[in-house]
Order: C-alpha cells, then structure tokens, then sequence
C-alpha cells in the first residue's frame, strides 16, 4: 500500500481544565497501528499553532507521492459560525474570535489534501471533546461538512454533540474502537466505520454516535493481509531501527560503530577485530546488526568487507546460533529496509545480491530466506523478485529499435532502447528519454538492469529482439532505466 498519515494528538492545553487525558496516548497508538498496516506516518503532537499549520504544509507536498492520504486528529475540535476548527496547545478560548484566528480551520486541512491526486482521502477526527468555553460563541461539536470526491471524513460523534475522552483504558472510547477493528482483514473502510459506531454506542451506553460522510469511488481497506514493515521481528528496536543504535562498550558494538562511520581507515581494522571476539557473547540483535553494516561497509568499497562476501558462505558457518543465522537476516534485512527500518520501497541495496543469493538453494541458510521472504510478502507490489529457498526465476522481455542518427552531415544506424517489459507491462522509464542517453554494451545494460530490478543476474530470463548480443551496443537513459 502507498499510503501517507499525518497524526495529530493535542493534550495539554493552556488552563487545567482545557488539558485532555488520553489525546497523545490516542494518537501515539493509532499512528503504531498505522505504520504496522503499512503507511508511512507523519506524527506531531502537542503542536501550536505555528508548527500544526507547518506540519500540514508539509503533509500536503509529502501527499504528491501517494496514492492513500490520511489525516488523524485528536483534541479540542470547535464549531464557530458554522464552520469547523483544530486547535493547537496555545489557541486562545478568550473568545470565540481569538478562538477562530489561533486554530486551523477543518476547510484548510481537506483543502491541501484535495490539492493532491491522491486516490483516496480519509479523515478521521476525534475532535469534539469538551467544549472549553460553551458559553462563549463556540458550540459544541463539529458542523456537518460535505466530503469532496474521493474522501471519507469520520467524525467520533454525530454533529453538535461531544466526545468522551476515556472509557477505552488508556484510549478514548472512539479510537479505542478504531484500534479494536481496524486489524480485521479485507473489510470495506465503510464497513469498518460501522462497526466502530456499533462499538461506541454501545460502550458509551448510547451517549455516543461516531458519523461518517463519504464520497470514495471505489474500495479501501484498512487491512488487506498486508503486515507491517517489519514484522515479528526478534531484534532490538534499536537494531531494527539502527538510526538509534548507540554502543554501550563492548568490543563488538565498537567494531558496529566503526562499520558505521564510512571510513575506511576505521572500518578496515573493525573488520580484522571479528576474528578474535567470543562468539557466544553477541546476542542475536547484534549478530543481525552487524549483518546489516557488514552490507553496507562492503557496498561502500571496504576491501576488507568484499572479501568476507567473496566467501560468504565458509564465513557465516562461523556465525550460526542454533539453527539460526542471525548475520545473515541482517545482510538480507539491509538489502530492502533502511535505517528507520522502513521498507525502501526503491533503491534497494543491490551492489552483491548475485554473492548473497548464490546461498539461496543451500539448505543451512534456508532460515534466513524464509526470513526475509516473510518480511517482503506485504511489499510483493514494489518487488520482481523475492528471494527465497525455493526461487523462481523471472522473465524480462527487452525491445530495441534502430534509428538513424544524424552528426555532422554522417548518419549512423544505432539500437535504441525501447521497451523493458515484464508480464507485458512497460516499466522502462521514459522522462527525458530522448535527451538524455548513453551507450553501454550489452553486459553493461543487464548488469545494470538486475540490480534495478533488484534480481540476481543468474534469475533473469531475458527475451530480446536481437539475434546476436555478443557485440551489442545499444542507446538507454542515462539514469534510471525503470520507472
């Protein structure tokens, strides 16, 4: 799933009474939940006014490469004049006026989100708290709004009343029954918000109704079997994560931070230090960790490194834990999730796939590639290949054309690349194609298209319209080849 969030959670509101109990706890969890279905979230909490208007502006451009958007609030919501408001930690409830010009009205939100192609556009507010200052201008609730093509809004209540704010432990009643539900797979988000209300008029005892407004051409589902980006994974977070990877003193997690400084003066004597470490004292997230920066350090061009992965195989025996071998997931983790632990989604870590994928079919790393074929299931989408102990090899169809290129008065025929097409569909990348070409051999354009395609070169079944590729040269863009 390509999808976008922005989280919002605003507690701790000017004046005691203003201070809401479970908004950041609601918004912390819904925003875990997300990322474990597989969108990438954007979280702010407590925001003013200042850094909430930022945030959306920034929501809005990141949205540009989304095909699902959605925005999250939790906190005061307020109706003034028959339009709708969020507000920040340091809107004024003086009156409903200051009120209006230090929150960010609702209009503004679903505007910047309308702005965007984005196919499906979901907001859910759990926003109508208790009202800070009823007696003042400001009424209770939000006004019912009209959603626009593509969008679904759900509201935690039924317009002009208010929210409970707990009654789901650490959770509002309403986003407790967003957590609740949102898991069920393959349920229709129309469906899904159904059963949410059923949940909150139930366990509000009938005192609350959550709404929905929907304009959505087609289906959406919260779940579609899809896991999270890293999923059931035995390592430390810090290690799945390794931004946050900080060394406590031992030999090895000095020898991790050495790998990680892409310095080959530090990384080089890291490297002849692993020999000589007792085996039985790492624990399994270093192992994976180490896995990862081994990876990283020898893509980078550490001599050292590359030669650890010219023997592979005779290496890792040494750095097996059981039936498990945890350097091994961690070399394969790097190849497609980054430092946060994300999936790449592109620009996956390909430079030595046809060295680590040589370990495919023996049977004592079949572990670490049932491993990894689990991790990428979700992300089959943005994949050709997955590795796994059973691997299959994938068909490549190539089409060139012949043009005549004219130079100088002298025209000369060349090949020129123009279809890359894999179960029939183009994937080759065309922008700025006709400008911006080079010629390269025909060795040089597979080996450049497997690791594009992030497939070991042994996998590939190239189909081409091309008798003779001994002596082949051929025209293809000078950057990406694929889309």
């Amino acid at each position: 799933m390509n999808a976008l969030a922005f989280i919002v959670g605003n507690a701790n509101y000017e004046g005691e009474h203003n201070k809401l109990i479970n908004a950041i706890n609601d918004a912390n969890d819904f925003a875990a939940k997300l990322l474990n279905l597989g969108f990438v979230v954007m979280k702010s909490t407590d925001c003013t006014n200042e850094s909430f208007d930022r945030d959306i502006r920034k929501f809005s451009e990141e949205l540009k490469k989304y095909d699902v958007g959605l925005f999250y609030f939790s906190g005061h919501g307020l109706q003034i004049e028959g339009k709708n408001y969020l507000t920040s930690i340091d809107t004024s409830f003086a009156d409903s006026i200051s009120a209006k010009h230090t929150s960010i009205p609702l209009d503004e939100v679903m505007d910047y989100m309308q702005q965007n192609k984005t196919i499906v556009k979901i907001l859910i507010l759990d926003a109508c708290r208790n009202n800070p200052l009823p007696d003042r201008g400001i009424n209770a609730g939000l006004a019912p709004i009209h959603a626009p093509k593509g969008t679904i809004i759900a509201f935690s209540t039924s317009p002009g009343e208010t929210a409970m704010d707990y009654g789901a432990g650490r959770n509002s009643i309403y986003t407790g029954s967003l957590l609740n539900h949102i898991d069920d797979k393959n349920i229709p988000i129309e469906d899904f918000f159904k059963r949410v209300r059923t949940s909150v008029f139930t366990l509000s005892n009938g005192k609350q109704t959550s709404w929905e407004h929907t304009s959505l051409i087609g289906n959406f589902c919260f779940n579609s079997g899809q896991l999270i980006h890293s999923t059931n994974l035995p390592y430390n977070k810090e290690h799945i994560a390794d931004k946050d990877f900080t060394s406590k003193g031992a030999p090895i997690d000095d020898i991790i931070t050495s790998l990680k400084s892409h310095d080959w003066y530090k990384q080089n004597p890291a490297i002849s230090k692993l020999n000589g470490l007792n085996k039985n004292t790492i624990d399994i997230s270093t192992r994976f960790l180490l896995g990862r920066n081994l990876l990283q350090t020898a893509i980078g061009g550490e001599f050292a490194a590359n030669a650890i992965f010219n023997n592979l195989s005779n290496w890792l025996d040494t750095w097996f834990n059981g039936k498990e071998n945890h350097v091994l997931n961690g070399i394969l983790y790097e190849i497609y999730f980054n430092s946060e632990g994300k999936f790449r989604q592109t620009n996956f870590k390909s430079g030595l796939i046809d060295k680590i994928f040589d370990l495919e079919e023996n049977k004592k790393f079949a572990k670490s590639f049932a491993f990894i074929h689990n991790q990428l299931e979700p992300f089959r989408d943005f994949l050709f290949y997955i590795p796994s102990s059973s691997p299959v090899t994938l068909p490549v169809d190539i089409r060139l054309k012949e043009i005549d290129e004219e130079f100088r008065g002298n025209s000369t025929k060349k090949k020129l690349l123009d279809s890359i097409k894999i179960n029939g569909t183009d994937i080759m990348n065309t922008d700025s194609y006709e400008e911006w070409y080079t010629t390269v051999t025909y060795d040089q354009f597979i080996d450049k298209l497997h690791l594009e395609l992030c497939v070991p070169l042994k996998r590939l079944r190239i189909s081409i319209n091309e008798q003779n590729t001994q002596d082949l040269k051929l025209e293809i863009p000078i950057n990406k080849l694929l889309k």
